[in-house]
């Protein structure tokens, strides 16, 4: 009976020494660090999600469809009026978004004659649910500014698919300090003000002046930046106004006026409205406008017939699929529209796909807007041919075009006599054509002309031989014989070596130069 309280006393003092060790209490700490680091993170992550477009992109979606299943309803609805209704409405507020949000405050393809246009699209434009035309319009910039930048681009690809086409709705940015400062930059009126005084020269171009809107020489001068600077301040305030409003416009263009057109005009029910050209009618329009920030940067989705005839260097890419091009609302040219976002089509050919150019040509022709920006064809064309010519720099990298004439080394007729009469080499045949020295000893067996043929010219010049004195050699015969290449012989007559250097290393060389330099200037070739 004695023993047992010290038995017991013994195991508590075990466990405690055990508890107190200097391991135990690592652990314990680093236990508790990850819990909280875990903790913050997750604190962090509930933080940045933007609650506005989750509701408009997730939560209003999933009810319309829940409804739908629950009430055992199609997902077009009866009423045919309805469905032409949804349809019509659908191809406004697109139209609205593509001109107003993505050409006009995002990429100024375009000059707007009347204050109440702007008005339409950006009312209008509300009713897509992702968001005010200034945060998206700011964030599409930062997009094109640094495309492929993880930290720069707000939907970038590199962060994934999914990111790049719903994440980056769902979730604030992490560095939401930097593109709000950039977003303000983008659309300041000071900066205005600050380039109107340095092309003018005299500082006349101040806030008195930079708002009346009469497209006055000074205008078009600033309407070359690729900033929200070229919009007069009339404008400027309409994208604070809608700012302020956007939840109004918001629902007034998803719910009241479908609702209203659907019980009045197609004598339909006001669920009907809600559920059709309302939340159904957004969730597609959202979706054209999220997917070329996916599929359009993606590469190995190979149904939709990728290719980069424009520029390889980013993730862009023309989807040559008709479908993808229906489904993104014709803005599929992907890659067109990162090498030239100024221009008011997403391609320069005349059967793409693309409502949008076709609604601002008819604005256009109405006088309701101007200066429709247009890339110069021959700069789409140089582009093409750049890019086409580095794809095959590319390939030809990638193949045994022989050691190039500068890198050779040097040999004296002396040294070269000596090296054909050598005994080492009596079983070897070097020949000389233009000046460069040829080891066609593994050709030999090959050769058509046989051996004997070869070994007459061992030793001497078969220039004159070679091109046609004996016989005409093909390209591809010119071709095998640089790979043959083991010197230049060094008999003071430079000029056609240098002349052939020039012409197969130096064009490539200053190809590759320029190219460097542009790319090191400029984001894009409208930019160039």
């Amino acid at each position: 009976m004695s023993d047992k309280p010290v038995r017991i006393t013994t195991k508590v003092q075990k466990r405690k020494t055990h508890s107190n060790s200097p391991s135990a209490q690592s652990t314990s700490a680093t236990t508790h660090a990850h819990q909280t680091t875990e903790l913050i993170r997750k604190r962090h992550l509930i933080k940045r999600v933007n609650y506005a477009n989750t509701v408009t992109t997730v939560v209003l979606p999933l009810i319309a469809i829940a409804y739908i299943f629950h009430n055992h309803q199609g997902i077009i609805p009866k009423n045919v009026t309805t469905l032409y209704f949804t349809c019509i409405y659908y191809n406004i507020t697109m139209l609205c978004f593509t001109s107003g949000y993505h050409k006009y405050f995002a990429h100024n393809s375009f000059k707007i004659n009347y204050s109440w246009l702007a008005k339409l699209f950006l009312i209008f434009g509300s009713s897509v649910g992702l968001g005010c035309a200034k945060w998206w319009a700011g964030l599409h910039r930062a997009h094109h500014h640094f495309v492929d930048d993880v930290e720069k681009d707000p939907y970038s690809i590199k962060r994934g698919f999914w990111f790049a086409h719903w994440g980056w709705v769902l979730w604030k940015p992490k560095n939401v300090a930097w593109f709000t400062e950039f977003i303000e930059s983008e659309f300041s009126s000071d900066v205005d003000h600050e380039e109107e005084e340095d092309e003018n020269g005299n500082g006349n171009g101040n806030g008195n002046g930079s708002g009346n809107g009469n497209g006055s020489g000074n205008d078009n001068e600033n309407d070359k930046g690729n900033t929200f600077a070229s919009h007069d301040d009339e404008h400027r305030d309409l994208l604070i106004w809608q700012e302020k409003t956007y939840l109004v416009w918001f629902a007034i263009t998803t719910f009241i006026i479908p609702v209203f057109v659907t019980m009045f005009v197609c004598n339909d029910t006001a669920i009907n409205g809600v559920i059709y050209p309302g939340i159904l009618r957004m969730f597609l329009c959202q979706q054209s406008m999220l997917t070329p920030e996916s599929i359009c940067h993606t590469k190995r989705i190979q149904v939709t017939i990728p290719s980069q005839p424009f520029n390889d260097t980013n993730s862009s890419i023309d989807s040559q699929n008709p479908l993808i091009s229906f489904l993104t609302y014709g803005q599929s040219q992907h890659n067109y529209h990162h090498e030239f976002p100024h221009d008011y089509r997403t391609h320069n050919s005349h059967f793409t796909y693309d409502p949008t150019k076709w609604f601002l040509v008819a604005l256009d022709k109405l006088n309701l807007i101007t200066n429709l920006s247009c890339t110069p064809t021959n700069l789409i064309i140089q582009l093409q041919i750049q890019q086409q010519q580095r794809y095959l720099n590319r390939i030809k990298s990638q193949l045994n075009w022989g050691t190039p004439i500068s890198k050779l080394p040097k040999i004296t007729p002396r040294d070269f006599k000596r090296i054909v009469n050598s005994p080492q080499n009596a079983d070897r045949i070097y020949i000389v054509i233009q000046n460069i020295i040829h080891d066609i000893t593994p050709f030999m067996d090959q050769h058509p002309g046989g051996v004997a043929l070869l070994k007459a010219s061992h030793g001497k010049d078969a220039t004159k031989a070679f091109y046609g004195g004996v016989y005409g050699h093909s390209t591809a015969a010119q071709n095998l014989l640089a790979t043959m290449r083991i010197g230049v012989l060094d008999d003071g007559n430079e000029e056609e070596v240098w002349r052939r250097v020039a012409r197969e290393e130096g064009e490539s060389g200053e190809r590759r130069a320029a190219a460097a330099a542009v790319s090191g200037q400029y984001r894009t070739a409208e930019a160039a």
